[in-house]
């Protein structure tokens, strides 16, 4: 933000910018999301009743206090915007520094959430029905069986609308074939969209900063040592002023295949750390043996085949690695990774450094 006005790659956004970055986070329905520069929208799928987006607006003050405030993710029942109450997530934008710069918040109308409510208990109001009458007519334990299928679909389904994304079913409710294991499938398969709508970036499918994070630290609570590398695309912005921004994209998405099918197959983890920036974890590998298989993904990347309306675009990585030292905290082994891609980057880019 410079003078009022927000920049990317040095370049300031135009309104038609914002209009196309708008259009691109637009989701069919009635789900709507919004990205906040500090308190402010700057990018927004909801409209006014004229059909205009209410960019340039404020955050509702409980979500300034508490999301930009206090820097955590905050899930809200009720919210005020555009007038409306809205049911909603919010999740603070970090820069490097740790500060909170801004929020991401999805959600969608409180009446169309209760909308859903309403058809959701209407469900399991003719299922209950249909549970006391099949209790006088069948084997207490067939009964038993059903009654203990919706109780976990019921606990479930509280456990995902407050946010508890990594709950799961009983495989004795998943392989039912009546109607309660079809309602116990759907709630799992839309607890796996809204996991990957708030766990993964958009654009390549990876793992975003903050689910990243989080599977750092599920590495440290089992006491596994990890080799951080952090990846950056050579010279991206000639790429995009080059070819365009969607030939950018389309480069994007192929470095990302690739590397979430490297990485995964050594058992570790990729995310997208920033715009054309990469973070690499490989879980229980030393340096030595971390060198060999990133000098491959070198290669590989050099030889990819990039083509862009039938021209080939030359693509190269720089790779800064290190190996975690136990009692460092994984921000200091990021940083240390971090600043050993720089200095691949001053050094002529399209290399390893460890």
């Amino acid at each position: 933000m410079k003078n009022g006005s927000l920049y990317k790659g040095g370049v300031m956004l135009s309104n038609s910018d914002f209009q196309a970055k708008t259009e691109m986070i637009s989701c069919s329905g009635d789900v709507d999301f919004t990205v906040f520069w500090d308190d402010t929208r700057m990018f927004t799928t909801v409209k006014r009743s004229d059909g205009s987006f209410i960019t340039g607006t404020p955050a509702d003050q409980k979500v300034i206090d508490s999301v930009l405030g206090k820097g955590v993710e905050y899930y809200y029942s009720r919210v005020k915007i555009n007038g409306k109450n809205y049911a909603g997530y919010y999740i603070p934008i970090m820069n490097s520094s740790a500060k909170t710069v801004g929020m991401i918040f999805a959600g969608r109308p409180l009446d169309a959430a209760r909308s859903n409510m309403r058809k959701i208990i209407g469900c399991f109001t003719v299922i209950s029905a249909g549970v006391l009458i099949i209790t006088l007519i069948v084997f207490s334990r067939f009964s038993s069986k059903l009654v203990n299928s919706l109780l976990d679909v019921s606990s479930f389904m509280e456990k995902v609308a407050n946010g508890d994304f990594g709950s799961s079913l009983s495989l004795n409710t998943l392989s039912r074939t009546d109607e309660v294991g079809d309602i116990a499938r759907s709630a799992d398969t839309l607890r796996y969209n809204l996991r990957d709508l708030v766990e993964r970036d958009p654009l390549t499918t990876l793992l975003n900063r903050r689910s990243c994070r989080k599977a750092i630290d599920r590495l440290i609570e089992k006491n596994m040592g990890y080799t951080v590398a952090m990846a950056d695309i050579d010279h991206f912005k000639k790429i995009n002023d080059g070819f365009g921004h969607a030939c950018g994209d389309m480069v994007l998405k192929e470095l990302s295949a690739m590397l979430k099918e490297e990485v995964e197959n050594r058992k570790g983890f990729a995310s997208r750390w920033g715009g054309e920036e990469f973070l690499i974890i490989l879980p229980g590998c030393g340096l030595n043996e971390s060198k060999d298989f990133l000098e491959k993904l070198l290669e590989m990347v050099r030889n990819a085949e990039n083509k862009w309306e039938g021209q080939k675009i030359p693509v190269t990585i720089t790779i800064g690695a290190a190996e975690m030292i136990k009692g460092e905290t994984p921000d200091e082994t990021i940083n240390r990774a971090d600043h050993l891609l720089y200095a691949g980057k001053e050094s002529g880019r399209n290399r390893l450094v460890t």
